[in-house]
């Protein structure tokens, strides 16, 4: 990047979760930003997000975590239970306060975001509201020009797609790159812990999945005290546009019997929960994902996509935020790095910053490969090679172990030695 002949400023198409974190994290380096979002103000968001140490930490660097931490239910492990609704002995950590520094928190997606736009009002950070990005009209070595929907122009010295799976930004980088449908679907529901019928005599944890002949079902405390529960399960389903999908949103009959398909197949207090389900409260979840990329930024450098808009992820292991905020964080570090020494560093940088984000990702891909397929019917997983199913590890890796390498780094001293290969 050449020294520029003018003020930094960097533009976010997206005002997700991605985008205003990265709005945050980008301020606290006094970096000036403004985030442009499709939807109007207010819109509400529904669901709820697992956050673990890894986003956990970066959250905490900048100011968010002490603010959300008790808005939600704070937890450190899933268990995992036989088909019976036994406990298995196997466990999946989500967070470790002894290990990692924090346990893992569940919050709604609408708390969660109403505190970073409180944050980024409190800053000072603009954001717009109803601006849909159309086109790149230009890059040269100064910036980019580009354009929305309503015809507005704007330049930006730097370009950032946060705008989702399905993004606009990346289609300037990759026109031929469509995400691609797993040929499966997430449905789920809120009920009241209070419905659930527990085994009599049975210290029975969650969160949990119980496995069962159509393959897995949650049941996750999302709420402060967690008295709601996340019940939800995945079925085989065709893919539809997304009209298609909006109609199957909307047929909550249809849906309902979707859920509760074989509900005698599932142990008892799955059985509680699918009884308790109720029209208007079902919400749908098609897994897409988007072919592995091997740059996140344009030919120029100024344009760079993050989040889900360059790996969105399966939320089996629940990492695709936690990925989303590691690549926020960690970019607006290597900004303030180059930033404020030299700028034609840029590149040198930003290369390191892309080898460690396909590292990660393609980790965490794995893991989220493995417990998919923890998810299927113990028959199918019986079909599948040694490796490809998640296996606690606790005896030889200690309570919590076995996913030091997600939870343990430390983005910040990760960065740090980029510095010193770039300068």
């Amino acid at each position: 990047m050449a020294q520029s002949q003018q003020p930094i400023n960097i533009s976010i198409i997206g005002g997700g979760l991605a985008g205003l974190s990265l709005s945050l994290a980008l301020h606290s380096h006094s970096i000036p930003c403004k985030v442009y979002e499709l939807r109007p103000e207010p819109h509400k968001q529904g669901g709820a997000v697992m956050l673990s140490p890894n986003a956990l930490q970066a959250l905490d660097s900048l100011g968010i975590y002490p603010r959300i931490r008790h808005k939600g239910f704070n937890f450190s492990y899933v268990s995992l239970k036989t088909s019976a609704g036994e406990t298995s002995g196997e466990r999946y950590y989500f967070g470790h306060e002894e290990l990692y520094g924090y346990k893992a928190l569940r919050i709604y997606r609408q708390v969660l975001i109403e505190e970073l736009r409180a944050m980024m009002r409190e800053r000072g950070i603009p954001i717009e509201f109803e601006k849909k990005f159309s086109r790149v009209v230009e890059e040269t070595s100064e910036g980019v020009t580009f354009e929305f929907a309503d015809g507005g122009i704007e330049f930006a010295t730097l370009l950032v797609g946060a705008d989702g799976i399905h993004s606009k930004v990346r289609h300037y980088i990759y026109p031929f790159i469509i995400p691609v449908y797993s040929g499966q679907l997430a449905i789920t529901t809120a009920i009241p812990k209070s419905v659930l019928r527990f085994p009599p005599g049975v210290d029975y944890e969650l969160p949990a999945s119980i496995a069962g002949k159509a393959g897995a079902f949650v049941l996750a405390p999302q709420d402060v005290d967690g008295s709601e529960i996340l019940a939800g399960t995945q079925r085989v389903f065709p893919e539809h546009d997304r009209t298609g999908w909006d109609r199957i949103a909307a047929a909550q009959g249809e849906l309902k019997a979707l859920f509760q398909k074989d509900m005698l197949d599932w142990p008892d207090i799955v059985q509680s929960a699918l009884e308790n389900v109720r029209e208007g409260n079902i919400s749908i979840w098609p897994y897409y994902t988007v072919p592995r990329l091997d740059q996140w930024a344009s030919a120029g450098r100024k344009v760079i996509i993050l989040g889900d808009a360059a790996h969105a992820i399966p939320p089996t292991a629940g990492q695709g935020v936690n990925q989303a905020f590691e690549d926020t964080y960690t970019f607006a570090l290597l900004l303030a790095k180059v930033f404020k020494t030299r700028e034609e560093d840029f590149e040198v940088v930003l290369a390191s910053w892309q080898r460690f984000r396909l590292e990660r990702v393609d980790r965490v891909l794995n893991v989220t490969k493995q417990m998919n397929n923890k998810r299927l019917p113990k028959t199918e997983q019986d079909k599948l090679a040694k490796g490809l199913v998640w296996q606690d590890e606790t005896e030889t890796t200690g309570e919590g172990g076995q996913l030091g390498w997600l939870y343990g780094l430390r983005l910040d001293d990760e960065v740090e030695k980029w510095g010193g290969e770039g300068f």
